[in-house]
């Protein structure tokens, strides 16, 4: 069985024993569960025919899936009773003739229409909608998944990988070994300067609320397609990359602000954008789309079927990890977070300890040792 299949499997069994907010009302769970349906079959159908049509049916199997999101949302998160059911798209595109007929759909520009399914969607999500336009080369750089296959080489703002490890540029750090970072990876080629470019992040720049190492100011260039952070821990290993950046298919992602926004968009919503915009242009610019998918004339073809691959395994994976963090009240997701800050904070003393244990081991092994010593060492501390 492959991941997908066991993501829709799990989906599935939501359907008899679905989110808290869907069983509170028989008309949520009949649009739960119908609406669960109708995407896997969008989805699966997707799958078996080419990229012509594709987007049409990839679009609306996110669009159902995000009806039964909108189902299992707390009712903290509705502004009425019936605030749930999502009504139209809620999104558009200005202008879509004349920017297809200049033959780049990375300038196709995506907005939301104030009201509708996307900016209903994006509170339920506690996410920022596209107030302003924004390009689709934009959206899709923020889509993780399409590192490597972007559809502009101007000034981009992909999504960043954040992990922490050590800062392995030099091999002289001394006894205690490297320094102890936060690392960005992904990061483009020939950046104006970094600070500039850290500005799009707001979930990692600037380091508020937390002290930076003396000695070793950030941001920093690393290995190659790195930024160092170098800020000391409040957690132990794991915590500040996992408190603060965005948890996405298992990793941590330290995701952009797009245009007009001040907080990056939940990348659930990327991908209902980007599936949006390419439907609307397989659907109403044919001739438009049958060029942009041809691989023997576009360099964005090969992107364009990346991402629409992409998309049949990201956007169930990703609903399912939604699902459950929506149905949460307030409290219990400000409860959550506290429970995962004590986690780390336990961790703390015990990844220091052993830091400073392997750091004395180091200097007994290099220092001479009386006969007493060398048969009883010292414990560490002593």
């Amino acid at each position: 069985m492959t991941d997908t299949q066991q993501t829709w499997r799990s989906l599935r069994s939501l359907r008899s024993s679905p989110p808290d907010p869907v069983r509170q009302k028989r008309s949520k769970k009949e649009v739960f569960s119908a609406s669960l349906e109708q995407s896997e079959q969008y989805f699966k159908a997707a799958e078996g025919v080419g990229y012509e049509t594709r987007p049409v049916l990839a679009f609306y199997g996110i669009s159902q899936i995000g009806r039964a999101i909108a189902a299992a949302a707390h009712p903290d998160r509705c502004k009425s009773p019936e605030d749930w059911q999502l009504s139209g798209h809620g999104i558009r595109i200005p202008g879509i003739s004349q920017a297809a007929a200049r033959g780049n759909i990375g300038t196709l520009t995506v907005r939301d229409q104030g009201k509708g399914a996307f900016t209903q969607l994006a509170r339920f999500l506690d996410s920022p909608s596209l107030p302003a336009p924004v390009r689709l080369a934009e959206i899709w750089d923020s889509l993780p998944e399409m590192a490597g296959h972007a559809l502009s080489d101007g000034e981009r703002y992909p999504a960043l990988e954040l992990s922490e490890g050590g800062d392995l540029t030099r091999e002289d750090w001394g006894d205690w070994g490297p320094p102890h970072v936060l690392v960005l990876s992904g990061v483009p080629q020939n950046l104006p300067t970094l600070e500039g470019f850290l500005n799009h992040y707001p979930s990692v720049w600037p380091l508020e609320g937390l002290q930076e190492i003396d000695y070793l100011k950030s941001p920093r260039n690393g290995l190659d397609g790195q930024i160092y952070l170098n800020p000391l821990r409040r957690y132990g290993t794991g915590g500040f990359a996992s408190l603060y950046g965005t948890r996405y298919r298992g990793r941590s992602i330290a995701f952009p602000a797009l245009t007009g926004n001040s907080l990056p968009l939940h990348p659930l919503l990327a991908w209902w954008a980007a599936l949006y915009a390419l439907s609307m242009l397989a659907r109403y610019e044919p001739a438009a789309w049958a060029t942009a998918i041809n691989v023997d004339k576009n360099k964005q073809a090969v992107p364009i079927e990346h991402l629409l691959d992409e998309a049949l395994d990201a956007v169930p994976a990703l609903a399912l990890e939604v699902m459950g963090e929506c149905s949460l009240s307030d409290d219990e997701r400000r409860q959550a977070r506290l429970n995962d800050e004590e986690k780390y904070r336990k961790k703390e003393y015990k990844t220091f300890t052993e830091l400073g244990r392997s750091a004395m081991t180091r200097l007994r092994n290099r220092l001479p040792l009386s006969e007493k010593d060398a048969k009883n060492p010292p414990a560490l501390g002593e």
